[in-house]
């Protein structure tokens, strides 16, 4: 009797675990129930600059634990705003990849209010070898030459945005070896930074100058390198020596001319003698 009991209390302490084994499985794997939210993505890789349309949004389910607090729920909110940033497929759009409404397409949509974007010639020098390219930061420096064949260089602008290279406003666009290299960098400036640098153009040379992109120092105006500066100075020249002005000697006066008056003649006396038949004649001075 002793042993029967033992083994009922066997039997339902083992099935007790089985019950709470397949309840713990169970609980584990059943699939729980998610409190999602449908927010606006991109529906295909869109450039930076697009104007969006209707058929470049779609609606994402996302965790509401995981929504970011600047995203759409409605693609109605967003259509006709243009893209300050490319995006890709299902990406989620944030109100901070956004240009503000009416901003235009392209790079309009780029021009913050109160900026202009102002275009400079570049190389491949002045355009550090190509790695300019849109949303680096650059610092413009300014080169004068003097009449006098001196020359003097000062930085103008700093931590200067470039928002197109070339035609490009995509960072991150592949670029064709075969395509034209860009000759063209347009930087985002004040009304101001515009001025200065459209006057610097015209009276000289520009340098654009990268810069890291986590530098945002701004330095205090700094008087111009010059020539002496690096050590290289013009020689000295002599001053030229005025010529002496020698003045001629006069010739001395020519010798008087000494008139020599030539004796007059005294005249003769003539005196005829009659001697008889004989007749002569006999001069007398």
């Amino acid at each position: 009797m002793q042993r029967h009991r033992v083994l009922v209390a066997f039997g339902i302490a083992w099935l007790s675990a089985l019950v709470l084994s397949w309840w713990v499985y169970r609980t584990s794997t059943a699939p729980q129930a998610r409190d999602v939210v449908r927010v606006v993505a991109a529906a295909k890789d869109l450039p930076v600059g697009k104007r969006l349309e209707a058929a470049d949004l779609k609606l994402i389910a996302i965790d509401r634990k995981d929504l970011p607090k600047n995203a759409f729920q409605k693609p109605a909110d967003i259509v006709e705003r243009s893209l300050a940033v490319a995006m890709s497929t299902s990406e989620v759009v944030l109100s901070n990849k956004l240009t503000g409404r009416g901003s235009g397409e392209g790079l309009t949509a780029l021009i913050e209010p109160g900026t202009r974007a102002v275009s400079v010639q570049v190389n491949e020098i002045s355009g550090v070898s190509g790695f300019i390219q849109p949303g680096t930061r650059v610092d413009v420096l300014f080169t004068r030459i003097f009449s006098n064949g001196d020359a003097a260089t000062t930085t103008i602008l700093q931590n200067v945005r470039v928002i197109a290279y070339g035609r490009q406003l995509d960072p991150a666009a592949k670029i064709d070896a075969r395509d034209p290299k860009p000759t063209v960098a347009t930087l985002l400036v004040s009304q101001e930074q515009a001025e200065r640098l459209v006057l610097a153009e015209q009276r000289g040379r520009i340098q654009l100058a990268l810069r890291n992109t986590l530098d945002d120092e701004i330095t205090g105006p700094a008087e111009p390198v010059q020539s002496s500066d690096l050590g290289i100075e013009d020689p000295r020249r002599l001053k030229p020596v005025a010529p002496v002005q020698v003045r001629p000697i006069a010739p001395p006066p020519p010798p008087p001319v000494v008139k020599v008056e030539k004796p007059v003649p005294e005249k003769e006396v003539k005196v005829r003698i009659y001697r008889g038949d004989k007749v002569t004649e006999e001069a007398f001075k």
